[in-house]
């Protein structure tokens, strides 16, 4: 028999799903979901709403078209929980001046409503299925992780704030990610809703002593895994490798004035020679850092290209250091490159977004000695949906004055000069689980370099929430992630996602840190969890057919 929700112990309102007070009510619960993500990581908070997810669309299931009401149900929940998640994009459009503000309400609202259709449909198959407890409950759990994991590679994939990220990144609750990913976690999560939700209704008290305990133990050995998982860490750091990461805070819209851009850069160069044997009381002296690290955003434009920049670092590193051992430069920059077009018969120009590693030989001459370009690029921050035809109605992308950039056909890792084989991934890249190459031979990386422009999202949630993503990344690979991030949390994470090292982001610094070695290969479970997952697919979609069967047969 179904659930009984006529007695809930909770508010009855809560459960309201039509009308516009309905709709207001589903928006304001998945709002208060996102209150679980960074900065807040308010997790038991997404718990709660999630469960009433799931108890709303059992009530829409008993509806006259249940697959119809639980698609709006699950919707305007999502709505809420994804408009109030990415509300920090607005952001962008305010820094990139005036003429851009108009179009920001609708493309905020509308990158919400396209990730709600996701929630939408799970919420339309779940509701349409009208099983009993227990069954009901898998089916929950199953579509809609289900739901995020299409999240994060369909239509180009936008997995942020997945549902498994409400537990802080280098905390006990995160070290499952290094075994199941952060999908796993996700499961986890709407599994632990779905057993909170059993608490709230008026069913037998064995039930919910039943479901209670199940979550209660989910939830401490999960803690106590991490925990003796982190009791037992060591992180060792690689020989001869010294990084200075390079912090100054900016407002984004100065970029777009030359002059301030030409002072922002001047800062950067400052603080990336301070050296503590002459200047101030700082880690270490300019002499034994072997890598001088800058963000994505610190100069504008073709920064490889930029000669009077490339040679003023290479002159004060001279004067200082002399000619000998100066250390390796890498910052952030667009990469030109010429093709001849055989269809049209012209020249094509395109640009990359790189990572570029600059090298000075003993005379002082800068070499770019490597570089690594983006792949995924960010849909209207680089280019344009749609292509060619939107590019002839002359749509401006945010984040560059070319019409579109180009990405990289595939992503590869890189042998920086001076630091082991690594995976360079440029700002957005970071959020795809999964994105660092594995070849089948030779070497594999041993660390992930991710630099941002986080300036383009203020002082909001957005820098917070990318900086959580970039530790799970280090927690699901092994690896330690270096992270050069304008007015983001930049630094160095361990492989088991804690902060190792990081600047002060309110103030010009810049920090100098070792770089850890990557863990041993985890002999990882996800081949056995893939498996069982498929088993509860399988499963889920015959108790779908079941509860079809049966509907039927009750209507006949």
């Amino acid at each position: 028999m179904k659930t009984d929700l006529s007695l809930l112990r909770s508010p009855s309102i809560l459960l309201k799903s039509d009308g516009w007070a309905g709709r207001g009510i589903g928006f304001l619960l998945g709002g208060l979901c996102v209150l679980g993500q960074a900065p807040l990581h308010f997790w038991p908070l997404s718990l709660i709403g999630l469960a009433f997810l799931f108890l709303r669309l059992e009530k829409t299931s008993s509806s006259i078209a249940p697959r119809r009401a639980g698609f709006h149900s699950a919707f305007w929940f999502a709505l809420g929980y994804f408009g109030v998640g990415v509300f920090w994009v607005g952001e962008a459009f305010i820094a990139r001046g005036a003429a851009f503000i108009p179009v920001m309400p609708p493309m905020i609202l509308g990158l919400a409503a396209i990730l709600a259709l996701f929630w939408a449909f799970a919420g339309l198959l779940f509701a349409g299925s009208r099983l009993k407890p227990i069954w009901s409950q898998i089916v929950f759990v199953t579509i809609f992780t289900l739901s995020e994991i299409a999240r994060g590679y369909l239509f180009s994939g936008f997995p942020w704030n997945l549902t498994g990220y409400i537990f802080p990144a280098g905390g006990a609750f995160s070290q499952g990610a290094a075994f199941w990913t952060i999908y796993g976690q996700s499961c986890f999560v709407f599994a632990g809703a779905a057993l909170l939700a059993t608490l709230f209704t008026n069913e037998t008290a064995r039930r919910k002593w039943i479901a209670g305990g199940v979550l209660f133990l989910s939830l401490g050995g999960l803690y106590g895994f991490g925990t003796m998982r982190l009791s037992n860490a060591t992180v060792i750091p690689q020989d001869n490798i010294l990084l200075r990461i390079v912090s100054i805070p900016f407002d984004q819209a100065d970029k777009f004035n030359p002059d301030k851009s030409i002072n922002i850069v001047s800062e950067f160069l400052r603080e990336s020679l301070k050296d503590e044997e002459t200047e101030t009381m700082l880690s270490t002296p300019l002499r034994e850092v072997t890598h001088i690290i800058w963000p994505e955003g610190a100069v504008s434009g073709l920064a490889m290209e930029n000669e009077p920049l490339l040679l003023t670092m290479s002159q004060e590193l001279s004067r200082r250091l002399g000619g000998d051992n100066l250390p390796v430069w890498l910052l952030n920059s667009l990469r030109h490159e010429s093709r001849f077009d055989p269809n049209s018969s012209q020249i094509i120009d395109d640009y990359y977004n790189s990572s570029v590693a600059i090298t000075f030989d003993s005379a002082g001459t800068p070499n770019i000695a490597a570089f690594n370009d983006k792949a995924r690029l960010v849909p209207f921050g680089e280019f344009i949906p749609f292509g060619k035809w939107m590019e002839s109605k002359n749509v401006p992308v945010i984040s560059t004055n070319l019409l579109s950039i180009s990405a990289a056909k595939s992503k590869r890792l890189t042998q920086f000069p001076g630091l082991p084989l690594g995976s360079p991934q440029i700002c957005y890249e970071i959020i795809f689980p999964g994105f660092t190459p594995h070849p089948k031979t030779g070497n594999k990386a041993e660390f992930i370099l991710n630099q941002s422009n986080d300036a383009w999202f203020g002082k909001s949630w957005g820098p917070a929430q990318h900086a959580n993503i970039a530790r799970y990344r280090a927690i699901e690979e092994g690896l330690p992630v270096i992270r050069a991030a304008s007015n983001g949390v930049s630094g160095v994470f361990d492989p088991y996602g804690r902060i190792f090292a990081k600047t002060n982001i309110e103030t010009p610094s810049h920090i100098d840190t070792k770089l850890p070695k990557p863990l041993k290969k985890i002999k990882k479970t996800n081949q056995i969890i893939a498996l069982l997952f498929l088993i509860n697919l399988f499963l889920s979609l015959v108790c779908i057919k079941l509860g079809r069967g049966l509907n039927n047969r009750a209507i006949n």
